[in-house]
């Protein structure tokens, strides 16, 4: 007899033995094929995946034969096999005899050489000899190709001539791992040739990330949560954030990772699948077709990815490794990037104007995985008298992190979301925090138990639920969406981070849909703002400027170089104060002018260790309408500055306009005074104003009644000339004149005119609101740069 006759002898009996010891009558028996079965997948997860399926349903009475397929003959194999099958495998908390059940999982799984075309003949006629003989009716069979990609074409010829079930209500699943496609080119390839085998129905392509449990738990709780889903859209959303940090490097997979990188090994499937399901419109329970062409729909709408709103990165030790790995030469590089941040901007009535930032790297400071759901509108709750509460929001908390296992988190700001069905409520530690608040601050729900994606997905493979599963129009979607961004990154150098705790290298900003590392704005430390006495042709001789302005201190220079210092006294100013008090009181003025001060403030935050945490920020005035409107002085603090930083949201107290049909909320001003009373006794510790090319500052306009208000430290009043919007809420002199310290910051040519004016230092507040700032003496600085004050940019002795 020959050793492949032998082997097939011995699997007969083994298989038969066992058929009688589950009842042979059952109906429902399914043949699964593991192709790669003593790959580092199968090792870690399938077999696991496998025997939790045998667990659930071997307790319903169904029945399973698993064959593992490998390149090794049997001799080899079949120990390596059968010591991965019972290796650490685990049993439901529900089993009671789980030593037996393993060893009877261990003896329904048979190794077969799976190598040639030869020996998939020989292995489906041993399957349907032993469908034959056992006399059980097979329900289906799975394939499951943990292989590479370049081996689906032939093992799928394989399968479609010799395994394909007989009976014509058996069916048949074939199962596929990323990645799927390098580009949109290769991924219309692949489809092509599997569609030669098989239907659309019967390809199961695996995107793990579909098989966690917080992901699976998105379209769901959207469904079951009707009121939060009324607000899921771009009226209340501010912007989503989807993340997969990993601390680990690549070491070890540099042959596979170097022709992918992070963008396709991450963001074009994990990332972007998850999207999908965070932004489509919500699909009808249990209607596929429904679901793909939802889904699909979305894709149609987002618009073209851009390189300027995209960073990508590169861990400092990859080439040292890449050299050594694949036996490169020292000369050599390689620009596959470790790290990639990208903005999504979708067309729709739903999510017009709402960012949608994926981000995904290797070596970086923690590992983490969530989908953060900002809402725009701050919580109106009477429980926050003295600060404005955070933002509220939803988080999909995919793993690790500090909560370590999947959770959903709702805002208690938010309506209490429906318990979703197997989750339960969870109570993490009191000092937990999450996103910079404590957990207290949210309602937090927990799977009852926590599976393993692969377990799930080859469940609902099993049950034939493909929704978990990328279908080729979505496939092809996809990489529509990527293959253009791809090729305009190409030769683009990913900037060098060398990863780990601490490492600030990869902090970025989104303007307008752009992202910028911070460290390509910061302004170095030694290039910061001093008076020079060059006297170089065509340069000022700024030796020769005045040391002040109307009687106060006076800064000038370059614009970079004003907004500088400007800064620095800030954070100077917030030091000292916070010697003798707990908290440093600043309020900040809206309008074009502040915004390179807000920037500089972000970019250069951790450099000055600016003590955000203990700095509670204020507003000198707001324009009449909601707080998400683009106008809303917060909104445009919001965007530029309160995001990007360590500020605790409670921190931040913005003028309480109500805004409803552009008209202020006139008990809102007394509200607001009555805080800036209760709190600061009306004094901040500093104020930030700029001036208008009236003369008018904070919302205090020529001629305005509110000029003469000597009482109370807030007013409603309206603005003058074509303003937009009429009616302002603002702080007048009573207020401003008694905090301990104000910088004026005027910059640019078109206010060399009102620089001018205010030059003789006469006091004409009716005329000239600013010259009605009048602190106390020595604390007031004004901060004017070179085009403001001369009224050029090239200035000449």
């Amino acid at each position: 007899m020959t050793a492949s006759a032998c082997v097939r002898t011995i699997a007969v009996v083994i298989l038969l033995i066992n058929s009688l010891s589950t009842q042979q009558a059952h109906s429902k028996h399914t043949n699964v094929i593991l192709v790669g079965a003593t790959g580092d997948l199968a090792k870690k997860y399938l077999w696991q995946g496998f025997f939790d399926l045998y667990q659930v349903e071997h307790a319903k009475g169904n029945t399973f034969s698993f064959y593992g397929g490998a390149r090794n003959v049997a001799e080899k194999g079949r120990p390596v096999l059968h010591e991965i099958v019972l290796e650490n495998r685990k049993c439901s908390s529900e089993i009671e005899n789980c030593v037996e059940l393993r060893e009877r999982f261990a003896n329904i799984v048979t190794y077969h050489r799976l190598k040639s075309e030869e020996d998939y003949v020989e292995l489906c006629k041993f399957i349907e000899e032993n469908v034959k003989q056992s006399e059980l009716e097979e329900e289906g069979r799975i394939f499951y190709l943990s292989v590479p990609p370049f081996a689906y074409p032939s093992i799928s010829s394989f399968i479609h001539k010799h395994c394909s079930p007989k009976e014509p209500d058996t069916w048949l699943r074939v199962v596929i791992e990323k990645p799927f496609g390098h580009d949109l080119r290769s991924a219309e390839e692949l489809v092509e040739s599997m569609s030669a085998f098989f239907s659309e129905e019967e390809v199961y392509r695996v995107d793990h990330y579909l098989g966690k449990q917080a992901v699976e738990e998105i379209v769901p709780f959207r469904r079951g949560n009707w009121d939060l889903e009324a607000m899921w859209n771009s009226e209340h959303v501010e912007r989503v954030e989807i993340v997969m940090k990993e601390t680990i490097d690549v070491k070890g997979r540099l042959s596979f990772f170097d022709s992918y990188g992070t963008i396709r090994d991450v963001l074009q499937n994990h990332l972007t699948e998850i999207l999908t399901l965070v932004a489509m419109e919500t699909p009808q329970r249990g209607n596929l077709s429904d679901f793909q062409h939802k889904k699909l729909d979305l894709y149609s709408k987002i618009q073209p990815l851009t390189s300027e709103g995209s960073l990508i990165g590169q861990y400092e030790e990859y080439n040292s490794q890449w050299r050594e790995e694949l036996k490169k030469e020292d000369t050599d590089s390689s620009q596959t990037e470790t790290f990639a941040a990208v903005v999504f901007t979708i067309n729709s009535n739903r999510w017009r104007d709402v960012p949608f930032v994926v981000t995904a790297g290797k070596k970086l400071d923690e590992r983490v995985g969530y989908v953060r759901v900002v809402f725009r509108k701050l919580l109106d709750d009477e429980n926050c008298v003295k600060r404005a509460c955070p933002h509220n929001q939803v988080i999909f908390y995919i793993g690790h992190g500090n909560l370590k296992v999947p959770a959903v988190l709702v805002s208690k700001g938010l309506p209490k979301p429906v318990v979703p069905m197997g989750w339960v409520e969870h109570n993490p530690p009191a000092d937990l925090e999450i996103f910079d608040l404590p957990a207290s601050a949210y309602f937090v729900y927990t799977p009852e138990v926590v599976r393993d994606a692969y377990s799930s997905l080859i469940e609902s493979v099993y049950r034939g639920q493909s929704d978990s599963f990328v279908s080729s129009p979505h496939l092809l979607a996809s990489w529509q969406i990527w293959t253009p961004l791809l090729k305009q990154l190409e030769g683009k150098e990913p900037r060098s981070y060398p990863g780990g705790k601490g490492d600030l290298t990869l902090r970025y900003m989104m303007v307008d849909d752009k992202l910028y590392f911070l460290s390509d704005l910061i302004v170095h430390k030694e290039d910061q703002f001093a008076f020079s006495a060059s006297s170089t042709p065509g340069t000022l001789n700024l030796a020769t400027l005045p040391p002040e302005f109307r009687g106060q201190r006076l800064v000038s220079g370059e614009t970079d170089k004003v907004v500088t210092q400007m800064a620095n006294d800030i954070k100077e100013i917030a030091l000292q104060t916070l010697q003798h008090k707990d908290l440093f009181h600043i309020a900040l003025s809206g309008g074009k002018t502040p915004l390179k001060l807000l920037n500089h403030l972000v970019v250069e935050s951790e450099r000055m260790g600016f003590p955000w945490k203990q700095t509670l920020i204020w507003f000198v005035d707001e324009r009449c309408v909601p707080h998400n409107d683009e106008r809303s002085n917060y909104y445009f603090v919001e965007k530029n500055l309160l995001r990007y930083l360590n500020i605790p949201l409670y921190n931040v107290n913005p003028m309480p306009v109500g805004g409803a049909y552009e008209e202020c909320d006139v008990n809102g001003a007394d509200r607001y005074h009555s805080k800036i009373s209760d709190i600061l006794d009306g004094a901040f510790d500093y104020v930030l104003l700029g001036v208008g090319s009236d003369g008018h500052t904070a919302s205090l306009f020529p001629e305005s009644p509110a000029l003469r208000e000597g009482q109370k430290y807030v007013v409603v009043t309206d603005a003058t000339g074509d303003a937009e919007v009429k009616q302002r809420m603002t702080l007048t002199f009573s207020s401003i004149n008694k905090s301990q310290h104000v910088g004026v910051l005027i910059l640019g040519k078109g206010k060399h005119e009102i620089v001018n004016k205010l030059q003789d230092g006469d006091v004409d507040k009716e005329k000239f609101p600013i010259t009605g700032v009048q602190p106390k003496e020595e604390s007031m600085t004004w901060y004017i740069d070179h085009q403001a004050l001369f009224g050029q940019g090239d200035m000449t002795n």
